[in-house]
């Protein structure tokens, strides 16, 4: 997409990244390469966090019997919802730190900024993989706490949000629809 600024056309890389990133939900076995995964690591790192406090960890599980006990942990229904889990070579759980004194002070304008900080990182991620040709897959749909107890995280942390990554196992969809701007934007 190119943008008009002062009659000038400008070319947005990473708008054009935005639109390539897409719901992969079947990946090939090969594992992600390690320089692939720095680059991901750098991707969280730089992410912005309210008062840059990054209250978060992020744990990159590779292990099959791990992956298939997540893919498990659902609330409701079969576990068969989260089959397509067990193909992705990694999933990242993103889990916030919620900070006592800070989480106080931030509850009382009914913001949890652990959780909003970790989502930003997690979105900085499955931009850079799509970048780099990976395939991610946002994952909302599973048992916070059984997962956290799955994964051994403290109880006074929570796991956020997950995310598959790996290889897709097939080409991305030709056409996505979306709404219009008219739709999404409002201006006032």
């Amino acid at each position: 997409m190119r943008v008009k600024i002062m009659e000038k056309v400008l070319p947005s890389a990473v708008l054009e990244t935005i639109k390539k990133r897409y719901s992969c939900r079947r990946y090939r076995p090969d594992p992600v390469e390690k320089e692939l995964m720095v680059l991901l690591e750098e991707a969280i790192k730089w992410a912005p966090s309210a008062c840059n406090r990054q209250p978060y960890t992020f744990h990159f599980i590779t292990g099959k019997g791990t992956i298939s006990g997540i893919a498990e942990a659902v609330p409701l229904g079969p576990a068969s919802v989260n089959a397509w889990i067990k193909t992705a070579p990694v999933i990242v759980a993103a889990v916030g730190k919620p900070e006592l004194v800070w989480h106080k002070m931030t509850q009382v304008i009914d913001t949890d900024y652990h959780r909003t900080d970790a989502i930003i990182a997690m979105d900085h991620l499955s931009l850079v993989a799509a970048e780099l040709g990976l395939g991610t897959c946002w994952v909302g749909w599973f048992h916070r706490k059984k997962v956290g107890k799955f994964l051994g995280i403290p109880r006074n942390e929570e796991v956020v949000i997950l995310m598959t990554l790996g290889h897709p196992d097939r080409d991305p969809p030709k056409e996505r629809k979306r709404k219009e701007i008219s739709e999404l934007i409002a201006r006032r």
